[in-house]
This record gives structure tokens, C-alpha cells and sequence, in this order.
């Protein structure tokens, strides 16, 4: 299998893996908390996004479409973590840091359109990690002697932290890298997207681990 053919198949798997999200959060959506139905609805907007870009038909429609995509991104995981949270203080930052990424993403676009790809997600990696570790702590502090595994939170946080982390450094280097592999990117991307599936199945699973509690706290009734 040429290296062409494996970014086609993991570019494939990607976009299927959103659905399994959405499939995750959104049964039995009456009864889930509202920070999964904002990661079922995140499914969705993946899974429309990957969808539009298949169609697009020239480098910078594409480019427009992912760049939109990012700037959703970053709002619905805000909208997450404010539902999630409840600390007054942790959702004030949230508001600030939503805040600030419109003011970068409007920026970028105005004054160094050359940098708008790697300026964009460079903030969102680091914002999205900075909220990740605040409610990890948060976690810690609400609940010290709970087996933290059993919230889908938790979950969520270590795909965020884990995946933006290896995101920053892949945005931060970008140009880099395809100036060295010149034409030959496609293996690259091809692990991006491998590593952007872990990311989502773990969110799935959080999902899941959520309808399992369902699950049994009805079967109690």
C-alpha cells in the first residue's frame, strides 16, 4: 500500500470515527448531562466538516473549510468545559480565553494572513491544553478520593491534553516538515490522522462510560 493510499484510508477512518462520537452521546440524549450532548453535537460538526472538504475543489477552499472548522472547534470544547465546570472563576477564564481566540482568529486573518493556519491552531492547542490541566485540577479538588476513572470528564481531558499537545507540536513545525518532505507529505497525514482517531475514540468511550452509568442507575429505578 503506497503512502497515498494510506492517508486516503486514515482520512476515511477519521471521518467514520466522528459518527461513532456522535452514536456515543446522543442515545438516550434526553437523559445525558449537557456537556455530552455538546460532545455529540461536536461529533456532528466533525463529521459535516469532513464531509464539505471532501467536495471542495481547489487548495484554498479546503484550507477555508478546516480554518472554519478550527474556529468551531475551539468554541464548542469552550462551551464544554464551561458545562462541565462550575467553579466561577474556571468559567470566567473560559469566557476570557473565548474572548481572546475570536480577537487572534480575526487578527490572523487581518494582519498576517501568510501565518493564518499555524496562528490559529497554535492558539487553540494552547488554549485547549491550559483549560484541560485547569480542570484536571479542578477534578482533584472537587473529588480527592473518587476514582477519577469513571468520569467521562476525565476521559475527555486526557484526549484533549494528549491530542492538542501532539497537535501543537505538529502545527508549530508544519512548515518545517513540508519544506523538508517537499512532496512527500502524505505519510505525514496520514499519521496526523491516525493520532486525530485515537483522539476521537477516546471520546467516544467517554460517551459510552456516560450511557453506562445511565444504564444502570435506570436499572436501579
Amino acid at each position: 500500500m503506497t503512502k497515498i493510499e494510506i492517508f486516503r484510508v486514515s482520512a476515511n477512518f477519521q471521518w467514520f470515527v466522528s459518527l461513532v462520537v456522535v452514536s456515543s452521546c446522543l442515545i438516550k440524549y434526553s437523559d445525558r448531562p449537557s456537556y455530552i450532548k455538546t460532545l455529540g453535537f461536536y461529533g456532528i460538526i466533525s463529521f459535516l466538516f469532513s464531509t464539505v472538504a471532501k467536495f471542495a475543489v481547489s487548495g484554498s477552499q479546503v484550507n477555508g473549510i478546516l480554518n472554519t472548522y478550527v474556529f468551531c472547534e475551539v468554541i464548542i470544547l469552550l462551551i464544554l468545559f464551561f458545562l462541565a465546570g462550575r467553579d466561577k472563576l474556571f468559567r470566567s477564564l473560559i469566557v476570557a480565553g473565548c474572548i481572546s481566540y475570536v480577537l487572534i482568529f480575526a487578527g490572523a486573518y487581518l494582519y498576517y494572513p501568510s501565518y493564518v493556519f499555524s496562528i490559529i491552531r497554535v492558539a487553540r492547542d494552547l488554549l485547549m491544553i491550559f483549560f484541560a490541566i485547569s480542570y484536571f485540577i479542578y477534578l482533584l479538588r472537587q473529588l480527592p478520593e473518587e476514582d477519577l476513572l469513571k468520569f467521562p470528564m476525565f476521559w475527555i481531558n486526557a484526549a484533549v491534553v494528549i491530542f492538542f499537545s501532539g497537535v501543537f507540536v505538529l502545527s508549530y513545525f508544519r512548515d518545517y516538515i513540508v519544506l523538508v518532505l517537499k512532496d512527500d507529505t502524505a505519510g505525514f497525514w496520514a499519521f496526523r490522522n491516525f493520532f486525530s482517531t485515537a483522539y476521537w475514540l477516546v471520546l467516544a468511550y467517554a460517551g459510552w462510560l456516560n450511557l453506562k452509568t445511565i444504564h444502570a442507575t435506570q436499572s436501579l429505578n
